[in-house]
C-alpha cells in the first residue's frame, strides 16, 4: 500500500520583480523546514511558482490578485500574497492584500492563502546574516549591520551603504535571489514579521493538508 503523502505548492504573488528573487527561493526552504517536522517522511514539496493575473491584466490590485490565482489554481496549493509595509504592515495588509483575497474567495471560496508584510520593505529580512554578506564581500568582511532591521527607516539604503561600505562597487544582478537562497532562517526568526509570517504559513500548510484528508 503506498503511504499517503501531503503535497504542496506555493503560488506567490508579489509587489516586484526583486520581491519575487528574494521570497521565490526563500519559500522553497521555508516549506520543507515546515512541513517536515509536522509531516515527517509524507510530504512532497514543489518549487514555488511566481504568479500575476494574465493579461490583459487590469482593474484594481484585488482584481488582479483574484485573477492571478484563478489562473494557477490548479497547479498551486496555497497561495503567498506580499506587500511592503511601508511602516503600518497592518494598515497595508488591510488594504493591498486583504481585498485580494476576499475577491479570490469569492471565485475559489477553499483558497489557502498567506499574507506576506514586512514592516518596511522586504529589504530588511535581507539585514539579518553577516554570513551572506561576507560571501559577497569577502570571509574578513564585518558588515554594520543593523540591530532591528525592521526599525530602519529606508532598508533599502541600509542594504547599499552596508554593500558600499564593504567594497562593493557594483551590486550582482542577482542580489536578492543570492539572499534568499542563502539567509539564515534562523536569522530571519529574530523579526517579528517573519515570525508571523512563518506562523501564518505553517497554518496554511495545516489547512492544504486537511483539505487533502488528513487529519488535524
Amino acid at each position: 500500500m503506498s503511504r499517503k503523502r501531503l503535497y504542496l505548492r506555493a503560488g506567490l504573488y508579489a509587489e516586484g520583480r526583486s520581491d519575487y528573487d528574494f521570497l521565490l527561493p526563500l519559500l522553497d526552504r521555508l516549506l520543507p523546514a515546515l512541513a517536515s517536522p509536522l509531516f515527517p517522511g509524507t510530504n512532497e514539496v514543489e518549487a514555488s511558482l511566481p504568479i500575476d493575473a494574465p493579461p490583459p491584466a487590469q482593474g484594481e490590485r484585488a482584481e488582479r490578485i483574484a485573477a492571478a490565482i484563478a489562473d494557477r489554481w490548479t497547479e498551486c496549493t496555497l497561495f503567498v500574497i506580499h506587500a511592503d509595509g511601508d511602516g503600518d504592515p497592518a494598515s497595508r495588509r488591510r488594504s493591498s492584500i486583504d481585498p485580494g483575497i476576499e475577491a479570490a474567495r469569492r471565485a475559489c471560496p477553499d483558497v489557502v492563502t498567506v499574507p506576506c508584510v514586512p514592516v518596511r520593505e522586504i529589504e530588511a529580512w535581507m539585514l539579518v546574516d553577516g554570513e551572506v554578506f561576507r560571501t559577497l564581500l569577502g570571509s574578513g568582511a564585518q558588515p554594520a549591520l543593523p540591530a532591528e532591521p525592521e526599525r530602519e527607516a529606508d532598508p533599502k539604503l541600509t542594504l547599499g551603504r552596508v554593500l558600499k561600505e564593504g567594497g562593493m562597487r557594483r551590486r550582482p544582478e542577482h542580489l536578492h535571489r543570492l539572499f534568499g537562497e542563502e539567509v539564515s532562517l534562523e536569522a530571519l526568526r529574530r523579526l517579528p514579521a517573519f515570525q508571523l509570517f512563518e506562523a501564518e504559513l505553517a497554518g496554511a500548510i495545516h489547512a492544504v493538508a486537511r483539505s487533502q484528508g488528513w487529519s488535524g
